[in-house]
């Protein structure tokens, strides 16, 4: 098996197509083929279905491709970590929702970046089952993650936050309420099933509270300007509303008889992963 027929079959699997995929690699259909036919001969499976008019893949293929992007980005990240030792440059790659995205990560990266100005940082933003898998696959070196499987044994994982989470309302708003009398407000949460919402819902239930939700958005801005502006309130991480506190453009807001709430982030990586000088010296500055 080479190197060559791996990427090739990626690129093939990418476009569903063997021309596309020729064109991109500089080869002619025919060669592109042939080189399908003898990774296909040497795994004795049949990796893509020729049958209709479209191209696709085999349940083989599904779970080959798999492992090729796994393949490839490890050589890929090998000889980039091997070339670092002779330029002293390299890569460092994170992926972080959008909590820790927005608000944690340009202060952390700019002391990293004054400290290491020719390391090239890339950033991929997502929520922790999407990071947790762009780790995974190699595709990233790090990722900050605020839910874990604690079943999963591959990963070392770092405590690193722990953010409190606030009821938030316009300002001039009432700086204590009870639990009945938020059941009667209208609430701005984020979009039901994200990791943000399931965390919330099993707190609502811990405290016997019925929400109303008034709104589902994205965008933790779109949620702060919506409180501002007094569409409603909203339950936020204290670190995405420390400006607005200060500002007094909204208002913290205390529920009688309510069971605070917090959030851990994790750092977490491969244990089986190398780790290049780079992402050391990440975590390094980030855990000490």
């Amino acid at each position: 098996m080479e190197f060559c027929q791996l990427q090739t079959f990626r690129l093939v699997a990418a476009h569903r197509s063997f021309s596309q995929a020729a064109a991109e690699l500089h080869l002619t259909q025919p060669a592109v083929t042939q080189q399908i036919k003898h990774l296909e001969s040497e795994i004795g499976e049949l990796l893509l279905d020729r049958s209709g008019r479209n191209l696709g893949l085999t349940p083989a293929g599904e779970v080959f491709l798999t492992y090729t992007h796994q393949i490839l980005n490890l050589t890929e990240q090998a000889v980039a970590t091997v070339r670092q030792y002779s330029d002293q440059k390299g890569k460092l790659s994170i992926a972080a929702g959008t909590t820790n995205t927005i608000f944690r990560l340009p202060l952390i990266l700019q002391n990293y970046r004054n400290e290491h100005p020719q390391i090239e940082i890339q950033i991929r933003n997502g929520d922790s089952k999407l990071t947790t898998q762009l780790v995974r696959d190699n595709a990233v070196d790090l990722g900050f993650v605020t839910t874990i499987n604690t079943k999963d044994s591959s990963f070392q994982v770092l405590p690193i936050f722990k953010d409190s989470i606030w009821l938030i309302g316009p300002k001039n708003y009432p700086s204590r309420v009870t639990i009945p009398d938020l059941e009667k407000e209208s609430l701005i949460l984020f979009r039901n099933g994200s990791g943000f919402r399931i965390f919330l819902e099993e707190n609502f239930h811990r405290n016997h509270f019925i929400p109303k939700i008034s709104m589902e958005m994205e965008s933790i801005e779109a949620i702060i300007r919506l409180v501002q502006t007094g569409f409603g309130l909203s339950f936020l991480p204290e670190i995405a509303v420390q400006e607005e506190l200060v500002g007094e453009r909204v208002q913290k807001v205390e529920v009688k008889e309510w069971t605070s709430m917090y959030r851990q982030t994790y750092l977490i990586y491969r244990k089986d992963k190398y780790l290049a000088w780079p992402v050391k010296a990440f975590l390094h500055q980030v855990c000490g």
